[in-house]
């Protein structure tokens, strides 16, 4: 109850905030105060967003809402999200798919959120001039995305406690609760994540999802389909 309370005053902040930015004619020290009001606000409201998504898995309150999509275009919308980012730091950062159209029944809200996740944490862990690469594949009846950075890799005794709930290994986030929150994701659409890294060198993380909706509930599925440009980029400066 709590953490529902925590958003209402984070939200008003953020906008008074974004207000000084655009508005007022700050210095460069002012701007900077700026920026790191900004950035601290966005990370206490992610944090608290976390906290809540946590409760509703924990307490089996998560709901799914699955729907046919084009998982081609799907990615390619979650992967713009960090394009900016990729090019600030020199990162190469590219998305490929094995398919022009790969239909998939997901549900979209927790299928973004499990990519913003490994993306995320991908970036956080990868040097400048580093890789991050997203790739679609299908084999038979299940479809794979992998994301593939060039960071610090993770430590082999550390591999099997990854998505333990509160494990804090460096490469996870500080709650230790975000990659908990993946792999809980993942497995209520039927799914399986795996990890596999080389310290120093690259660490992989690969989702595999089933083609159809047989392993779905009749209750987890919202028939009304999609169309792929819902999920086309739009070019916002």
């Amino acid at each position: 109850n709590i953490s529902h309370e925590l958003r209402t005053p984070l939200t008003l902040i953020q906008g008074p905030i974004q207000e000084l930015r655009e508005k007022e004619k700050l210095s460069q020290k002012g701007m900077q105060y700026v920026d790191l009001m900004e950035k601290n606000t966005k990370q206490m409201l992610q944090l608290v967003n976390q906290i809540l998504d946590f409760r509703k898995v924990e307490g089996k309150q998560e709901k799914l809402a699955v729907r046919e999509i084009d998982l081609v275009p799907f990615v390619g919308e979650i992967k713009s999200y960090f394009d900016s980012m990729g090019s600030v730091r020199a990162i190469s950062y590219t998305f490929t798919s094995s398919m022009k159209q790969c239909t998939l029944w997901i549900d979209p809200d927790l299928l973004e959120k499990v990519l913003v996740n490994l993306l995320s944490n991908a970036f956080k862990f990868t040097p400048e001039g580093g890789s991050v690469r997203i790739e679609l594949t299908e084999e038979e009846d299940r479809v794979f995305i992998r994301v593939i950075d060039t960071g610090s890799g993770i430590q082999p005794g550390n591999l099997p406690h990854l998505f333990d709930r509160f494990y804090t290994e460096d490469r996870s986030m500080g709650t230790g609760i975000g990659l908990h929150l993946v792999k809980e994701y993942i497995h209520m659409h039927g799914g399986e994540i795996h990890v596999e890294s080389e310290p120093g060198q690259r660490t992989t993380f690969t989702v595999c999802l089933r083609k159809g909706k047989a392993h779905f509930e009749d209750s987890d599925l919202m028939e009304t389909s999609v169309s792929h440009q819902a999920y086309e980029a739009s070019r916002l400066d």
